[in-house]
């Protein structure tokens, strides 16, 4: 039975085991399961790996994509038979003379255990091991994570020494700054697309992570099956490209209508020329004049799969979409749902240095996540952590910046996907983003009510000393005084912060370098006072500033008490913000009280 099991496993990457026997040992009184296979010359991956690494030089990109298609030829062959191997590291990877590879060690147990969701068995080695393997139960995407760390051992043998390797794949299970840390130094020596597709293996949470079969949509993993002829690379993958098909390219019809265009994309799905024209045409259309159907939707969803590989189409797709969802307002509308949006998050891992791509898929990710249901589909599918890519990956974009910081502000209403930004440490990249781009006041206004809903997480509260959180909120505040939506969620996001962490108030005391935060808030209240919004988050900001001795004698000194009773006044009809004010003139006034209702307990739909 063993050797039937064993048997199942014949692939040209996998390897294959010549005979089975059973002996019986006399001193341990017991018996033993031989298996005689091939020898390997060369040894194994961990053998190259190390030598590579004694020499400081790094692997030729050719031969690194080469041995990437055929980790993820064997891997996704053992997965269709419902095997896990759960000990993936370059020491059970064998090397042949012609520099092939051959994955190892399935031992009989592996095989015969249950397949698809493992409860019980732990196996395997602590440093390619998947961070949930210890934890609960896991899948088959516990081995794209170790394949994952074989891929980033290969990309690092001109960069880490054996100890740093070791060190760093620990490390990428609990930090992952320590990931992007090096992905930055490797996309200095391989494509970029290299450094998207290991940061989708090394995901955290394994449900977010890729599966073996949908790295095979990746363009950087299809040239890499396309190295060793794979099977696995879809048919039309092989035709031939665009210039000889340029001849047949028909012509858009431009006197037909939308409809004809769509019947016209439907006729020619398999011409990237007609359908690239197609969806230019389209994009010409007034807003209010680009009305879809349903199937016309899902058409344009499927079209951006079928053609992942072609950039162009996937930004003027992207584009399209984002369009028609401004105008979006069935609640069961298929623009949030799966089929929409998980070829947008295909298209941003494919193509992570397209500038264009990236700006494209994070306006539409932005207008997709005001929807609650959409909002928790992009975290499921990885959506977040795209996002988070993006702004990392072009930093000094402002449009990529603005459409990101924007997403969170929505994507972190859900719990979960705020649980994901702050495993990711998104709260410092949203901080640098407001540090490099302090003049953009849409961002922020974004950024200010991302940190709002992601000091709801204690994490985030206790990193925000690092990033200098308080002082960037200050210093946007002074500068976008005159504009009411900055005014507003700065104030509601001081105050949030200020009643998680008491030292952050004394923060906002000490102010920036010219001015006391006291004087940065009241200015910026002044020019406001009509705005209802702006008063009952300057309200509730000034409630819990005023909980500490100091910045209470601080703000009467300013007559923070004075601006309170002249919009009590203005705002007299509406009763609940003169609540608010109410509180804050209660809390300036009398002695230290209790809050009536937590900031941090609110619902975060509350936000907008």
């Amino acid at each position: 039975m063993e050797a039937k099991a064993l048997d199942v496993l014949k692939h040209r990457f996998i390897c294959g085991y010549k005979e089975f026997f059973v002996t019986w040992d006399k001193e341990q009184s017991a018996m033993f399961v031989c298996i005689v296979m091939d020898y390997y010359q060369m040894g194994d991956l961990d053998r190259v790996l190390k030598q590579n690494r004694s020499k400081h030089t790094s692997i030729e990109e050719m031969v690194l994509k080469k041995w990437i298609g055929q980790i993820l030829e064997a891997v996704v062959f053992v997965h269709q038979k419902n095997i896990i191997h759960r000990d993936l590291k370059p020491s059970n990877i064998l090397v042949t003379e012609d520099l092939d590879i051959s994955i190892g060690d399935f031992g009989v147990s592996t095989i015969m255990s249950e397949s698809r969701t493992k409860t019980r068995t732990t196996v395997g080695s602590m440093n390619w091991m998947a961070p949930e393997v210890l934890q609960r139960p896991y899948d088959e995407r516990s081995d794209v994570w170790s394949m994952g760390c074989i891929f980033l051992e290969m990309a690092t043998c001109g960069l880490l020494d054996y100890a740093q390797i070791t060190h760093l794949l620990m490390d990428i299970k609990t930090k992952p700054q320590a990931l992007e840390d090096i992905l930055e130094q490797i996309a200095k020596i391989y494509n970029p697309s290299l450094c998207q597709a290991i940061r989708t293996m090394l995901r955290l949470n394994f449900q977010q992570r890729t599966t073996a079969s949908e790295l095979i949509e990746l363009p950087y993993m299809q040239e890499c099956l396309a190295l060793n002829e794979s099977p696995l690379l879809p048919g039309s993958k092989k035709n031939s490209p665009d210039k000889k098909t340029k001849k047949n390219t028909s012509e858009v019809p431009t006197d037909k209508g939308i409809e004809g265009i769509l019947s016209f994309m439907e006729k020619n799905s398999n011409d990237p020329n007609s359908l690239f024209n197609a969806l230019k045409t389209l994009l010409e259309y007034p807003s209010e004049e680009l009305k879809l159907s349903q199937d016309a939707k899902r058409l344009v969803s499927e079209l951006m799969r079928k053609h992942i590989t072609k950039v162009n189409i996937q930004i003027l797709a992207c584009r399209l979409l984002a369009v028609l969802a401004t105008e979006a307002h069935e609640e069961n509308d298929i623009l949030y749902s799966r089929q929409v949006i998980s070829p947008v998050a295909l298209a941003m891992k494919s193509h992570p240095s397209s500038v264009d791509l990236q700006a494209a898929a994070t306006q539409l990710l932005m207008a997709l996540s005001a929807d609650e249901s959409a909002a928790s589909e992009i975290g499921r599918l990885g959506g977040v952590q795209d996002t988070l890519a993006a702004l990392r990956n072009f930093p000094n974009n402002v449009e990529i910046a603005v459409n990101c910081c924007s997403a969170f502000w929505s994507l972190c209403i859900d719990e979960a996907n705020a649980k994901i930004v702050t495993e990711e440490r998104g709260l410092q990249d949203i901080c640098q983003a407001m540090d490099t781009h302090m003049d953009t006041p849409h961002l922020m206004e974004a950024a200010c009510s991302a940190i709002w809903s992601l000091s709801m997480e204690e994490e985030n509260i206790e990193m925000m000393s690092d990033f200098g959180t308080i002082r960037l909120i200050l210093l946007a505040l002074k500068k976008h005084q005159e504009d009411a939506r900055v005014v507003k969620n700065a104030c509601m996001a001081l105050a949030t912060i200020v009643e998680a962490d008491e030292s952050y108030a004394y923060d906002v005391l000490r102010g920036d370098e010219d001015d006391p935060g006291c004087a940065i808030l009241l200015d910026a209240f002044t020019h406001h006072r009509e705005n209802e919004e702006v008063a009952e988050n300057f309200a509730c900001c000034v409630t819990e500033l005023a909980q500490y001795y100091e910045l209470k004698n601080e703000m009467k000194a300013r007559n923070f008490d004075k601006a309170l009773e002249d919009i009590q006044l203005k705002f007299a009809l509406n009763p609940d913000v003169l609540h608010q004010i109410d509180e804050a003139a209660t809390a300036l006034g009398g002695e230290r009280k209790v809050r009536s209702n937590s900031l941090r307990s609110r619902p975060r739909s509350a936000r907008r």
